[in-house]
């Protein structure tokens, strides 16, 4: 559950700064601007899925641990 909460806690500001670009470029910012600011987004997002993930797997193992003890 904390794991999950922690997931979304993150993914939020990821989902403003796709907010943001989407804004800037509707107003015209420079493409480059615009570029890192999305690049910057996903890699919000990789990293928390992938920590998320990470999560996943070894609170799988340690509940298949105790579940054979």
């Amino acid at each position: 559950m904390v794991g999950s909460l922690i997931f979304v806690l993150i993914s939020l500001p990821a989902f403003g700064l796709g907010l943001l670009v989407q804004y800037l470029a509707m107003k015209g910012t420079a493409p480059y601007v615009i570029q890192v600011l999305t690049l910057l987004e996903y890699a919000i997002v990789t990293i928390d899925a992938v920590a998320f993930l990470a999560y996943l797997v070894i609170t799988g193992i340690n509940a298949v641990r105790e579940m054979t003890e």
